[in-house]
């Protein structure tokens, strides 16, 4: 088989591309992480129309002009209204077991098997122009957005097979075998729950799944930019079998429901690798199950996207560049610690560096870094790793979290033998970070020869930037914030509404940041064992840190979030 020509070598040949402007666009893309494809276009180097032409040779698939396209009816009929509008696909044609679809983008190819497996077709691919292709959605399946609520509906058409599996489910009880449980997962209905749920969750940018049942329900919901929302409501019958189609997947004892139990999940989601960590836990309506959501297709950020304001990015651009000592982000789980990590990591990898990290689980995949994965029920613990890890040469290690004594311990050895560490810790804000680790017995007089700098934070919601509004705070929420009614009074307050573009007025997340680099006399008042409250005293007043609070406040008279957003995330109410 001839290998496949490579996409700008192919826009090289057609003369739609120079040398020189290729190497701009693919070192804009190893920066971004983005797709050639879309650079070259945004760039204004490619006309889409031709990237595309490019893209179907390439890709070894049809191209077709839909403006000239017969649709088949029945093709239509078979294809869900809200598949369609989830990816962005048209069925054009229905022969036989054969469903063709157009998509507007080669990317969408990876999503043939998903849609084949969901609907059990075979399916073919042809390449059409994206804004026809919507077009034509709307025209035979109408523009309102559809939800996972009309693919429960469409699922649940057949109610006889429902009412069969809420048989099977209930009859099984603690003596079910294994291959009865297998069936049970492997009923139609199941698996398309399953994939639906996956789906959305990936297209959401969901970072967790809830499956919870009740004595009269059961709800599916999900975590988007650290909120919960509800997924769906599916038929009470259909808990014990997704929750054994999950088990399954995750490799765990699907027979075993009076335990809680551990597993994991690798699969590929419209084209993008996810790994799922799977947890149970029996309830007295049955087994609760949570997921995390690992995306590794997601890109991974960079410094300038963490929501650093100018001040605090140059104090971070200062202490990753120390030649050793150790750097920590702290606080609690959720708060996008690793993902601030990874953005200092790619700063600072470059081909002169040894780069090695130790994690559990590995979130993220930086090209050019040796990544160790812990596995605790071995001995492999991160102590344990990074002993390994010394003799490997590196000049920069992160480990996935400082949890115990021994990690403690080692990571200061490391630091003291001139590698840079960066490392997560679980405290609400920094100063506190310094109690912790002398709680775990590490000696102070090493923390102040090793502890370079620590980085606390928390995630906030952007405000919409199409329908946010100024307006001025109640007396409450000044107080709240900490604020004189005179500085009140200098600053512009912005509070959501909630459009078409938006989940009630927010889009993303931002970070809040309060950055500890310490001094002497912070040390000082640590080897005094002096209280918690004098030492953060020291550092606002000495150190010069600026609070999470008072991060917060400058985001909000910047219009990038909102009171309640700072309230909820720093006081832990709103």
């Amino acid at each position: 088989m001839a290998e496949r020509k490579l996409l700008g070598e192919m826009l090289i040949e057609a003369g739609l591309l120079t040398e020189k402007q290729l190497e701009e666009a693919l070192k804009e893309q190893v920066k971004t992480g983005r797709f050639l494809g879309r650079i070259l276009v945004e760039k204004g180097l490619v006309d889409e129309k031709e990237l595309k032409r490019v893209l179907s040779l390439q890709a070894g698939i049809e191209m077709i002009d839909l403006k000239n396209t017969v649709i088949d009816k029945n093709a239509i009929s078979v294809f869900p209204s809200a598949l369609a509008k989830t990816y962005n696909v048209l069925p054009i044609k229905l022969e036989k077991n054969v469903l063709t679809l157009a998509v507007g983008d080669t990317l969408s190819l990876n999503i043939q098997d998903d849609i084949s497996f969901i609907l059990g077709y075979k399916i073919k691919m042809v390449l059409a122009d994206e804004d026809d292709i919507k077009e034509n959605i709307n025209v035979y399946y109408g523009s309102e957005l559809e939800t996972i609520d009309d693919l429960i509906k469409w699922i649940s058409q057949d109610m006889s097979e429902m009412e069969e599996l809420e048989t099977i489910a209930s009859a099984s009880g603690e003596y079910a075998t294994i291959t009865s449980l297998e069936e049970i997962a492997s009923l139609p209905p199941v698996v398309k729950l399953f994939d639906l749920i996956l789906l959305q969750t990936v297209r959401d940018n969901a970072s967790d799944v809830h499956l919870e049942p009740f004595e009269n329900d059961f709800r599916v919901r999900y975590r988007v930019d650290g909120v919960l929302y509800d997924m769906v409501h599916p038929p009470k019958g259909l808990a014990f079998a997704l929750f054994c189609r999950f088990k399954i997947m995750a490799s765990m004892d699907i027979a075993e429901r009076r335990l809680p139990q551990d597993g994991r999940i690798e699969l590929s989601v419209m084209g993008r690798p996810v790994d799922l960590r799977v947890n149970t836990v029996p309830t007295v309506f049955g087994e609760c199950l949570a997921i995390r959501v690992l995306d590794r297709g997601k890109t991974i950020f960079d410094m300038e996207n963490l929501g650093l304001l100018k001040e605090d990015m140059e104090t971070v651009e200062k202490l990753i560049h120390k030649p050793h000592g150790i750097i920590l982000a702290t606080g609690p789980t959720g708060c996008g610690k690793t993902t601030t990590l990874y953005a200092l990591l790619r700063k600072l990898n470059t081909p002169e560096v040894k780069l090695i990290t130790t994690e559990d689980p590995v979130e993220y995949m930086l090209e050019g870094a040796v990544q160790v994965p812990v596995k605790e029920s071995i001995g492999l613990t991160f102590a344990a790793c990074i002993r390994s890890i010394l003799r490997q040469d590196p000049d920069i290690i992160l480990v996935g979290e400082v949890r115990d004594f021994d990690t403690a311990q080692m990571a200061i050895q490391s630091s003291l033998t001139g590698h840079l560490v960066l490392s997560t810790l679980h405290t609400n804000d920094a100063p506190t970070t310094i109690m912790r680790l002398v709680d775990m017995k590490v000696e102070p007089f090493l923390l102040a020869s090793t502890i370079e700098g620590i980085i606390a934070q928390r995630l906030v919601r952007i405000l919409c930037p199409r329908c946010k509004e100024e307006y001025r705070p109640s007396k409450q929420e000044i107080i709240e914030l900490g604020l004189s009614e005179e500085r009140a009074e200098q600053l512009k307050f912005y509070k959501p509404v909630g459009c078409p573009f938006c989940r009630g007025g927010y889009k993303g997340r931002t970070g809040l940041f309060e950055i500890l680099i310490p001094n002497e006399a912070l040390w000082r008042a640590v080897l005094q064992n002096r209280p918690l409250g004098e030492i953060r005293e020291i550092a606002v007043n000495e150190c010069k840190m600026k609070t999470l609070v008072d991060d917060g406040i400058e985001k909000i008279n910047l219009g990038i979030t909102s009171v309640e957003e700072v309230i909820k995330e720093v006081h832990g109410y709103g």
